[in-house]
């Protein structure tokens, strides 16, 4: 099985600050494109705060929503209730082709390098600034797509070398410093 590279992913805090905008490699030289994405995640904000959407989730299902699709990019959206956590992720609508599996497999990704950065014991939890945080969840974010990344905007989910690990099993997903 195959995932797409997103476009864009957002994390943001329970009080609606960013914590992070990361735009891959690719193409995060365009400022055109990491600016739209950025706009993005914050119209994404106003769908969180919506009575339309219904933010349930069980102890272990988070729910994932589609929120938009604009201008190629569709946006989905996951709320970690307990911790107030946003994550919202932007995938190129083309390549994307309403994949529930590959969306899940993202989002999986994402909440497992978030979480494992922000548990990190090295990690100073009285740091207001968030650099740290940040710094380190771009470098995972960058090896966990750079790794993967072939022609197509496509990645695999095959084992791979050094930062993470993804085996076959969907449910055995395991990152490794």
């Amino acid at each position: 099985m195959t995932t797409i590279i997103p476009s864009f992913i957002a994390l943001i805090a329970d009080d609606n600050k960013p914590i992070l905008v990361y735009v891959p490699h690719s193409e995060a030289e365009d400022v055109n494109k990491v600016l739209q994405y950025n706009t993005f995640a914050n119209i994404a904000l106003d769908y969180f705060d919506s009575q339309l959407f219904q933010w349930s989730s069980l102890e272990n299902h988070y729910a994932i929503k589609s929120l938009f699709d604009v201008e190629g990019v569709s946006v989905y959206g996951m709320l970690i209730k307990p911790t107030g956590l946003k994550i919202i992720i932007g995938f190129d609508t083309l390549k994307l082709k309403s994949d529930e599996k590959k969306v899940n497999l993202v989002f999986e990704m994402v909440k497992r390098i978030y979480i494992r950065v922000k548990c990190n014991p090295l990690m100073d939890a009285t740091d207001q600034s968030n650099d740290k945080l940040v710094e380190s969840l771009e470098s995972k974010f960058g090896q966990w797509l750079s790794t993967h990344q072939v022609p197509g905007k496509e990645l695999t989910t095959e084992p791979v070398t050094e930062g993470i690990i993804v085996d076959n099993d969907q449910s055995q997903i395991e990152l490794v410093k």
